[in-house]
């Protein structure tokens, strides 16, 4: 144990090291700054593509913000001033650069050479925004052209097809001086093109429509010292020297408008602090690799902080899926019903996700439901109120059936290891503490803890046969599980006073069970006597014996009732991690349909944070395999309804179900509440 915990620190110790002790957004800021955005606006006539951008739609254009160096911030200013405009028409996509220049000069003459060796203009596009299959068009101060299609981003391996000419292209440069003559001052150089819809459709769909977005850049390469570096000037930034960095170009909007007519306010097509945090685990990613030739595998091993995630929809989700080789980022918001994803080739996409569904629930004894007048009433009400199902301790097929008139699921909530009416009949059966008193006649806390110890012969089977019986009484849709554990080792801090108690170690008299089966039991796999143990709290097989014993009556009782086709859940103690010491259950490792951890806040002077945590540590735990529905104590959270709804929802619960309530007044906040989340109740 020590030596698993050592690796485990010295991994954790590793990755904060690797990240510089900085969060994402500070590593990797350059490349993390706010791509522009621009609104295109339709041409307001034909334009006549001769390099002048001297009609009246030209005229009436906005320029982009002047060019900046490549790298971004803090370097300097470019020595001439560089601006573009656009406008587009059901053809073209027009583009108008004007470059400031004082010695205009142009040696390359043939398409398709390397033209960045001259001064030039270059435009970069990616009418889908997925970061793959983008192209390049330069061209000269002559007005010679090197265009190309790239299939990724080399830093991704990615290759370029030179054999691909732009179709329809049309180009022409004015020039504001003279061409290869120093011994004159020049003042400006411009290029003017029109680049047809069809040479950038990679398939049938027409990306040249209003309200579509596309990414574009404009790069600028100036050599101004023979023998020195060349200048790389552009509207965007890309925060290094690399114009392939398509999540690092511009959005370009279409609008529907003529330019010069009503103008539209330039608006992202994508939650920013979400897609910001993607693509910063994206280089984190691409970091990582370079370093150890791995890649990250866990959402975890980021250490993403307040900094990263603090601008986030309250209801995002962040997910890794890894290989050695591969791996795909996802940011889910399920309130724009959106994910968005890359991947190790830098492909980002934006999936649809369904709306998301919810059902909620109360517990209810059923001696509770009989003093109710209006029963069709109160499920009905229910009902509106976005309920979904109600478990009633108890049975009464009347009320059942009037449950299911009303459009909710009725479950049996029934104890399972604490079971008084067995007393008479199988005494031997009862836990023991370990001062040697059993639970038939020496209850902790309360006159009705009369647990069951897990390992009696017999139990097992018992108990599986009476939930089968339940669950196939008429109008049961489910059986739920509850007291599914021994009596509590340490009872929640809010109790204590209760009893008179200060629980601050495991007393032996809550210390269940030392029975003779399990004692033997125990002795013959480890050759202990559990009662002999010095520190038996501290002996990790001890615990798991006890833990496994309760494990196996689940399984049992699971079993049974799924082979009758029959749902089965169960409340439980609020987060794994707890629950495994305070009561000896170790749900996380059960198979059940879900779980409804009991968070009651109240019981352990604690707030909606702390119902967060419970919430997210007990979804991660099922992974997927089960439903998690966090159990919250109505009367401790009617204050601040709102924000306890948001601590079970924003971190994963697939629904809430409520203890002594709620109201009826509560049950219409809690359906507006539902309702403005875009939280669906399934039927």
């Amino acid at each position: 144990m020590k030596k698993l915990t050592l690796l485990l620190f010295l991994a954790w110790g590793f990755l904060w090291e690797t990240a510089g002790g900085q969060n994402l957004f500070t590593k990797h800021a350059r490349v993390l700054t706010l791509p522009e955005g621009y609104v295109c606006y339709r041409t307001a006539g034909a334009l006549d593509i001769d390099g002048r951008l001297d009609e009246a739609s030209w005229q009436a254009a906005k320029e982009t913000a002047p060019f900046v160096d490549i790298s971004g911030k803090d370097f300097p200013a470019p020595l001439y001033d560089t601006r573009v405009k656009m406008l587009w028409d059901d053809d073209y996509l027009y583009v108008g650069a004007r470059l400031e220049e004082k010695d205009i000069r142009a040696r390359l003459t043939q398409r398709d050479t390397i033209i960045y060796r001259d001064n030039d203009f270059e435009v970069f596009l990616d009418p889908d925004g997925d970061g793959q299959n983008y192209f390049e068009i330069e061209n000269n101060a002559r007005g010679v052209v090197f265009d190309l299609l790239l299939d990724r981003p080399y830093r991704s391996g990615g290759n370029f097809m030179i054999q691909w000419d732009c179709p329809g292209l049309r180009l022409a440069v004015h020039r504001e001086g003279s061409l290869n003559d120093a011994g004159d001052t020049d003042k400006a150089w411009s290029v003017e093109m029109a680049i047809p819809r069809q040479a950038v459709a990679l398939n049938f769909d027409n990306p040249l429509q209003a309200g579509r977005y596309w990414r574009i850049n404009f790069s600028r390469v100036q050599w101004l010292i023979p023998g020195e570096p060349e200048e790389n000037w552009v509207w965007q930034p890309t925060g290094k020297v690399d114009m392939h960095m398509p999540e690092r170009w511009g959005f370009l909007y279409f609008s529907a408008n003529t330019v010069g007519g009503a103008e539209e306010t330039f608006r992202y097509p994508y939650d920013m602090a979400a897609y910001k945090l993607l693509w910063a685990m994206f280089h984190e990613q691409e970091y990582f690799h370079a370093r150890e030739g791995d890649y990250l595998r866990d959402a975890a091993n980021f250490l993403l902080t307040e900094a990263e995630l603090s601008d986030l929809p309250k209801d995002a989700s962040v997910s890794v899926e890894a290989t050695a080789n591969t791996y795909r980022l996802a940011v889910t918001l399920p309130s724009r019903q959106e994910r968005y994803t890359v991947d190790h080739n830098g492909r980002f996409s934006v999936e649809t996700v369904a709306p998301r569904k919810v059902k909620n629930w109360v517990w209810i004894r059923l001696d509770q439901i009989k003093e109710i007048p209006d029963l069709g009433h109160y499920f009905k009400t229910l009902k509106e109120g976005g309920i979904s199902g109600v478990m009633i301790q108890g049975y009464d097929e009347a009320i059942y059936r009037q449950c299911h008139e009303a459009g909710l699921e009725a479950h049996y909530w029934k104890w399972t290891m604490n079971r008084r009416e067995l007393l008479e009949t199988h005494p031997d059966w009862f836990a023991v503490n370990r001062k040697g008193e059993s639970t038939h006649d020496h209850p902790a806390y309360v006159e009705y803890y009369r647990f069951l110890c897990p390992y009696h012969e017999g139990v097992a089977s018992y108990l599986a046969e009476d939930y089968v019986e339940s669950a196939n009484l008429p109008y049961v849709d489910g059986v739920h599980l509850d007291y599914v554990r021994f009596p509590d080792v340490i009872l929640p801090v809010g109790l204590w006073k209760n009893y008179g108690i200060e629980q601050t170690r495991e007393l032996p008299e809550y210390d269940y069970c030392y029975c003779d089966v399990c004692r033997a039991k125990f002795k013959a796999m480890t050759g202990v006597d559990p009662m002999e143990l010095p520190y038996p709290m501290e002996n990790q097989s001890w615990i798991n014996f006890r833990l496994d014993g309760i494990t196996n009556v689940v399984d049992s009782i699971t079993r049974a009732v799924k082979l009758d086709g029959k749902r089965i859940t169960a409340a439980v103690f609020p987060g794994p991690s707890m629950a495994k010491k305070m009561v000896r259950q170790d749900w996380g490792n059960w198979h059940l349909d879900a779980y409804y951890p009991m968070i009651y806040n109240g019981f352990y002077y604690e707030d909606a944070r702390w119902v967060a945590r419970s919430v997210r540590e007990s979804v991660r735990t099922v992974g997927g395999r089960a439903k998690i529905y966090a159990g919250l104590m109505f009367p401790d959270i009617k204050d601040d309804f709102e924000a306890y709804l948001d601590a079970a929802f924003d971190n994963g619960a697939s629904g809430v179900s409520f203890f002594d309530g709620p109201d009826e007044e509560h049950l219409r906040r809690f359906k507006a509440y539902l309702d403005k989340k875009g939280l669906i109740v399934a039927e």
